[in-house]
């Protein structure tokens, strides 16, 4: 009992720390192409569209989540020290709550912010993505460098995209 005990307590501190793995089976090294619906409702962006020679993080949060949120206050005070850092957030949530998320961060005036809505649930079934945060950075030549999931610091960040 004491060691069953002991495994769900450690499966639970586990499962609320911040962990890297190495690229899963069955993923590229290079950047896939996918399809972002913008907040305009109208157009789309493709991955494949993304010019080379700046890192890229494709970010996949919730809207209500607060690690994400954590995350994204972070990013935008520190913008100044990511301005090189190309970020493509997606959602699977409704348009009424990412415009509500777009505008809570102000992240209409970051040129290097782009946000939208994963509408054939992309994340999911390519990285198997298992919740939110999960971000996947790429280097400058849109190859894959690490995917970071749960919650994590700016530092954390940096140290991988300039690894």
């Amino acid at each position: 009992m004491r060691s069953l005990l002991l495994v769900l307590v450690l499966a639970g501190i586990a499962s609320c720390t911040k962990y890297s793995r190495a690229l899963p089976p069955g993923i590229d090294k290079d950047l896939p192409p996918f399809d972002i619906q913008l907040l305009d409702t109208t157009v789309k962006l493709n991955t494949a569209k993304i010019p080379k020679g700046k890192p890229v993080v494709l970010f996949f949060f919730g809207p209500d989540c607060p690690y994400c949120q954590s995350l994204t206050r972070e990013i935008t005070k520190r913008m100044d020290e990511l301005k090189d850092v190309r970020f493509y957030m997606a959602t699977m949530a409704d348009f009424k709550e990412i415009q509500m998320y777009d505008t809570l961060f102000k992240l209409d005036k970051y040129k290097n912010v782009t946000i939208g809505k994963d509408m054939k649930g992309f994340f999911f079934t390519y990285y198997k993505a298992p919740g939110f945060p999960y971000l996947v950075i790429y280097d400058k030549k849109k190859e894959f460098k690490q995917i970071v999931i749960g919650g994590v610091s700016v530092d954390s960040l940096k140290k991988v995209i300039n690894s």
